[in-house]
């Protein structure tokens, strides 16, 4: 099996639980794992490791088969987040899609002129300063690997977002109030 050189670097990001999105500073990583038999050579390697190599729309992730209750926990509560992020920015009149900019100062602008936005942000961020709960908000997409930073003030959606779609329509309500998944 001969393994592309960038092998150490794309363990390293994906092992860390983020995405390389075709769209981002990775792109090129994104391109090695794309060419050719190399998504295949790279899922058999690391599947050795515990980990699975996962394409998903222009993005890959690494997924594990079996993973503690702690774990599984903490994982449900970073994407009870994530839903509230969505639906905060799927709220304002520009919606996250691939390859949107959003500027911090124009979404803060944004949440002073439409109350429930500001109540959507309020609820997400303990910072005192609108851009500071805007910052805070866009840095932890930007952790996941749903954004990435362009500059000081803007942040554009990564291919990476279709995960984050995906997963919550999977999510349905039935008519007693509680979640399942199908």
């Amino acid at each position: 099996m001969n393994i592309p050189k960038q092998t150490p670097e794309i363990f390293s990001i994906l092992s860390k639980g983020n995405f390389i999105s075709s769209n981002g500073s990775k792109g090129k990583l994104f391109d090695v794992i794309n060419y050719e038999d190399n998504f295949n050579i790279l899922k058999e390697f690391f599947s050795h490791t515990g980990y699975y190599l996962e394409r998903g729309h222009n993005y890959f992730y690494f997924s594990q088969q079996e993973e503690t209750n702690t774990l599984m926990e903490k994982k449900l509560e970073q994407f009870a987040y994530y839903i509230d992020v969505m639906d905060f920015f799927s709220s304002m009149d520009t919606k996250p899609a691939v390859g949107t900019r959003y500027r911090v100062t124009q979404i803060a602008e944004e949440c002073y002129a439409n109350e429930r936005l500001k109540q959507k942000l309020f609820a997400l961020s303990r910072k005192e300063k609108m851009t500071d709960k805007v910052t805070e908000i866009a840095g932890d997409l930007t952790t996941g690997g749903f954004f990435e930073q362009e500059d000081e003030d803007t942040y554009k959606v990564m291919d990476a977002i279709h995960y984050l779609e995906q997963v919550i329509s999977l999510i349905t309500i039935e008519d007693d109030g509680e979640q399942t998944n199908p």
